[in-house]
């Protein structure tokens, strides 16, 4: 086991609570938006698109780890009509339902990623992990 010292552990915390509190900023504090599962759907939708590999709405439900068909799909719906996502029918056949990030929604992502990237930076670097 690693014997990580008690000052380094408290830098690695107070990074993690920064990036939780940065994704909550980023959302505007929307509590619906503040969970495991929103987290799951929007960060892994964000990058499948990056990969040009969207998500289709099967691998969208799956992301999100909890809740039934139904809920999970309302989840996709609220991401929808808050203009975070769209959902697309795929190019191959027409058939797929894909689920995609929009631009306002890789913006914010690519804040919030480039903002807490910068954090654990620091944080492993010894040097902190105070917001910038």
């Amino acid at each position: 086991m690693v014997d990580t010292g008690r000052e380094e552990l408290i830098a690695w915390a107070m990074a993690m609570e920064a990036y939780a509190r940065d994704w909550d900023a980023t959302f505007d504090g929307r509590p619906n938006y503040f969970t495991q599962e929103f987290w799951y759907l929007l960060i892994l939708a964000t990058i499948a698109h990056w990969r040009e590999r969207p998500m289709t709405m099967s691998q969208a439900c799956h992301a999100m780890k909890s809740g039934s068909n139904r809920t999970r799909e309302q989840r996709i719906k609220r991401a929808v009509d808050d203009g975070y996502l769209v959902k697309t029918r795929g190019e191959e056949d027409g058939r797929a339902s894909l689920v995609v990030p929009t631009p306002k929604l890789e913006e914010l992502i690519r804040g919030h990623l480039e903002r807490t990237l910068e954090i654990v930076k620091r944080a492993i670097e010894g040097r902190g992990a105070a917001a910038p």
